[in-house]
Formats: C-alpha cells, structure tokens, sequence
C-alpha cells in the first residue's frame, strides 16, 4: 500500500490518494449521525460529507502546517477513520493539534486506540513534535477515555471553543508532550 507511515497489528496510517475518494465518502455518510454531535458546523453551502470533503482533504493531507492520515486495516486496508495533526508550529513551539474520527462500523473495535499511538510515534520520531494538544467536549466520554489511554493529560477548559452543530461548545484541552509520551 502506498504511504504507508506507521503500521501496527490491526491499522495503520497512510496519506490518502485520490482512488480513495468513494471510500471515504461512503464511510463519512454511513457516520453521519454517529458524528453530527461532535463535528464543527462547516461553513454555509459545503457538504462535510461530499466529495468535496474528500478533495480539500486529500489536497491538504501533507502541508507544513498539517498532516491527514486515513486510519486503515491491515487486513484488508479499509478505512476506518482519519487522524489529523494540524496547526503545526515549529521553532521554538513544535506542536499540533489532534483531531480524529473513527466510522461508525468500526468503533469500539480498539482501531483508533491503536491508531492514535501509531500517529503519536509518527508525530514525536518523524516530525519531532514536542507537544500535541486535543480538545474535546467534556460529554464526549468516549473520546476522553480514548486520550487517556494515550496517556494525555487534562489541562484545561476551554469556554464556548468550537461551533458544533451550530452553537458555541465549551472543550477540554488535553495535551501529551514527547518526554510523557515514551516512546511506545
């Protein structure tokens, strides 16, 4: 498979190419409910489930400020979610922000566990972050638990954050830095 970045036991991350398009877009449908809580409101006329979504995400997956993995099986190298570092800042800062989603066929499965570590690695050893920081609404339990696993540390809260489904939502900023990170 090509670009392919990390491989663990049962995922692995890669860029996504243009082939992948149909794919994705299927997976970002069937999701569509098991996402809409927690996806920011895209701006007016775009169809964060569309083709478009697919193009601006493939044509933005390696850029010095951001990097978009598609989070595949190794089994049989279906996508089953995204991870994306983004906001890269370099110098004397090294650090992104993290954002992912899993489908909805594939949750609770351990993928985007797996998943989160293999881009972790990619982010501490090939990029040489320093930090990386997500922000989750505190109702998202599960994505909570997900970063803890990680071994992200809660440091703050952050009020009325993001726009989610039309109204301004509080977050709670995890961050993980390389020294907590360990090298897994």
């Amino acid at each position: 498979m090509n670009d392919v970045l990390q491989t663990g036991k049962t995922v692995l991350i890669r860029y996504p190419v243009m082939a992948d398009r149909d794919e994705f877009v299927r997976l970002r449908q069937k999701s569509k409910r098991f996402h809409k809580a927690w996806e920011p409101t895209p701006p007016k006329g775009f169809d964060p489930y569309g083709s478009e979504a697919f193009t601006r995400f493939q044509m933005t997956a390696n850029l010095e400020s951001v990097k978009r993995f598609l989070l595949c099986r190794t089994e049989d190298g279906a996508i089953v979610g995204v991870i994306t570092l983004s906001e890269i800042i370099r110098g004397c800062f090294q650090s992104a922000y993290m954002g992912y989603w899993i489908g909805s066929p594939f949750a609770r499965r351990g993928y985007m566990t797996e998943g989160l570590t293999l881009a972790l690695r990619y982010a501490f050893r090939e990029m040489k972050l320093h930090r990386v920081e997500a922000n989750i609404q505190p109702t998202n339990e599960a994505s909570i638990a997900l970063v803890q696993r990680a071994g992200f540390t809660r440091e703050g809260y952050s009020r009325r954050y993001l726009k989610i489904a039309g109204q301004w939502r509080d977050h709670e900023r995890w961050a993980i830095l390389k020294e907590d990170w360990g090298g897994k």
